[in-house]
């Protein structure tokens, strides 16, 4: 099973004494648990039942002046460690973001395209900047995954987090594949219609916005949407993404097998789903 969405942001052996580092876990993720050894991240992984997790860096300098993690940390990480599955991330403002992605991907062998418009501080339908990223995403059959809905950084917008405008991208780049984060809460039922709509839209479960992950799956699978939809509509089209650390990987693990969908649904949410997106 695979962990679709992941951050090395508490990671010992990657921060370590740099101050850098640990002003951006603090002051720009804006996140306060301890560091952790990286065996405390295998372990969550066991006690899921997760074989493999996909790491996000998040490229914000020009934004926030420091990055949340980078392509390189993520690089050496997967490198190193099998269980690992690394994305790429660049500034879309960069003129040079699409060449720096091919590099970062063949050099790491990296899996996917991790952008944040709200914590980069640019608009997904932007041509002049976005549409060369999405054009080299697209050749080298990399899959997007863009975080939507809230986000828990200071000094970003959540009107930057609304997923309709991916209809445009997901419209002129058919073979891209595009996956919205955080089920892009509050927007729950525009992220669904896209996804249901658009055959190259995913959505992953990372949803949590409040100190119980069943209870705001619950919420957001019963009530925002109704669970059906999820079964026999959505199957095809969602993968599991925990948030960790924000939200321990069992616990979100236990959260969304705790809905009562079939488990041949589980099985294409946990697995096959991002098998196929990750070419697996």
């Amino acid at each position: 099973m695979i962990d679709f969405h992941t951050h090395p942001v508490l990671i010992r052996e990657v921060i370590g004494d740099d101050p850098d580092m640990l002003k951006v876990t603090r002051e720009i993720f804006d996140i306060g648990n301890n560091l952790m050894p990286l065996e405390i991240f295998f372990l969550q992984m066991d006690t899921a039942g997760i074989e493999k997790a996909v790491l996000l860096p998040i490229d914000c300098r020009k934004s926030k002046g420091l990055p949340i993690s980078t392509s390189e940390i993520v690089g050496k990480l997967s490198r190193e460690n099998e269980r690992f599955i690394g994305f790429a991330s660049v500034d879309p403002m960069d003129k040079d973001a699409p060449k720096r992605l091919e590099e970062d991907v063949k050099k790491w062998n990296l899996k996917g395209l991790k952008l944040s418009p709200a914590a980069q501080g640019f608009c997904v339908t932007d041509k002049e900047n976005t549409y060369p990223v999405y054009e080299k995403a697209s050749s080298l059959k990399l899959p997007v995954l863009f975080h939507m809905g809230m986000s828990w950084e200071p000094g970003t917008k959540i009107s930057q987090g609304t997923p309709l405008p991916l209809e445009e991208v997901a419209y002129d780049f058919p073979n891209l594949n595009i996956v919205i984060a955080h089920f892009a809460w509050p927007f729950v039922d525009v992220a669904a219609a896209l996804s249901w709509k658009y055959k190259n839209i995913y959505i992953d479960t990372s949803a949590l916005y409040f100190d119980s992950p069943k209870e705001f799956i619950h919420y957001v699978m019963n009530h925002q949407l109704p669970v059906t939809l999820i079964e026999r509509s959505l199957r095809d089209k969602i993968v599991f993404g925990s948030n960790y650390p924000r939200v321990e990987i069992k616990n979100m693990a236990n959260a969304v097998r705790s809905l009562g969908l079939s488990e041949g649904c589980l099985k294409l949410i946990f697995k096959e789903n991002a098998e196929r997106l990750l070419g697996i």
